[in-house]
Order: structure tokens, then sequence, then C-alpha cells
């Protein structure tokens, strides 16, 4: 998330770690009794302690809808219990017997629809981004996942932010991760992805 904060607030930012790494840091957290120096790594929500965040939405009262789960031709294929459940990308809970694995390509919130489809149809090459070029570019690296490895791309602007034309195809890209775009090591764009299509 870093990547989205205006340069202009960076020579106010302090990281009070500076340049420790992971192990030192859990070293002097160990020294000092803390127990968050054995807890593991998580890329789950903090505040989640570990748990579902299925779960921890319906304890704080989210609804769960039943609703259509649709092929990308718009046929039924099967129900869900609630779209807020799915992320594009994902496999497992989908509860419908098909010849190949299906995935989650889209999640309509409002219609309460979740559209699933084979693996290949997860991969996109356009990506639209809610956001800003900290400088003017044209090609860039852009990251889209955090543990993702950066992939070469030609960048528009648009009246939102920017898209990406991406040389490769990515799957599962969804709208609301950010999009930090690189060129070597420095950050020359962010945003939050607004759509992504093949």
């Amino acid at each position: 998330m870093l990547a989205t904060l205006p340069p202009a607030l960076l020579d106010r930012v302090e990281f009070p770690l500076g340049e420790q790494d992971k192990e030192s840091t859990r070293a002097e957290a160990a020294a000092a009794g803390l127990d968050v120096a054995r807890r593991r790594e998580s890329q789950e929500a903090c505040f989640l302690a570990g748990g579902d965040y299925r779960a921890f939405l319906e304890r704080a009262g989210v609804r769960s809808e039943p609703g259509p789960v649709l092929d990308e031709l718009g046929r039924r294929v099967g129900s869900h219990a609630g779209a807020w459940r799915f992320t594009p990308g994902q496999r497992r809970g989908l509860g419908i017997a098909a010849p190949e694995p299906l995935y989650a390509l889209r999640v309509d919130g409002a219609a309460n629809t979740v559209v699933v489809g084979p693996r290949r149809s997860l991969a996109s090459r356009r990506v639209d981004v809610r956001g800003e070029l900290y400088v003017p570019v044209r090609r860039v690296h852009a990251k889209l996942r955090y543990r993702s490895s950066p992939v070469p791309a030609r960048v528009t602007t648009t009246a939102a932010g920017f898209a990406l034309e991406l040389a490769e195809p990515v799957d599962a890209v969804a709208p609301g991760q950010v999009a930090a775009l690189y060129v070597g090591d420095a950050v020359v764009g962010a945003g939050i992805v607004a759509a992504a299509e093949g």
C-alpha cells in the first residue's frame, strides 16, 4: 500500500525499524518477551488473528443472500450462499461439478452473481487502474499482487488514472488490488485496479 502514497508525503513518513530485517526484528521482540515474536506470518487481515474473513463478516452482521453461479455465457450452473464469499481466482467452495476445474472469474455484488470458468479465462492482458502516474512513463514493470513478479507493461493515461497493456497474461487480477508501477526499483505510479480483461 505504500506505493499509493503520494510522493509529496514521503518526506513525512518515518519507518521506525529502518533497514532492519524480519529475523532481527523477531529476535528483538523475543528478547523483550513479546508474544508476537513467535506468531507465524500471514497474508490474511491482521485483525482476524488468523481467522477466516467469512466467519468474521458473518459475526459482524453481513448477511448472506443466496444467488446464481453463472458460466461465461450467462447460463446458471449452480447456486452460492453469498457472492461476497468469493474472490476472483478462487477454486474451492464453488460446489459445481464440471468436466474441467472451474474458478471464480468475476463477482458482482450488486447483482449477487458469481461468474465461473476455466483457468485460461482468468488471464488478463489489459488492466484499468484508478490512480496516478508520479512521473510520465510509457513502459514499466507492473506488480499486481504482493508476492507476484513484475510484468512488463505499456501505460496509457485515462480520465480515472491509467491503463496497462501487459506483455504477458496475468491470472486473477481483481478489482480492489493495488497496481504498483516500477522503472528499475523506483515506484513511478500506483493505484487500485478498477477492471481487468483478457
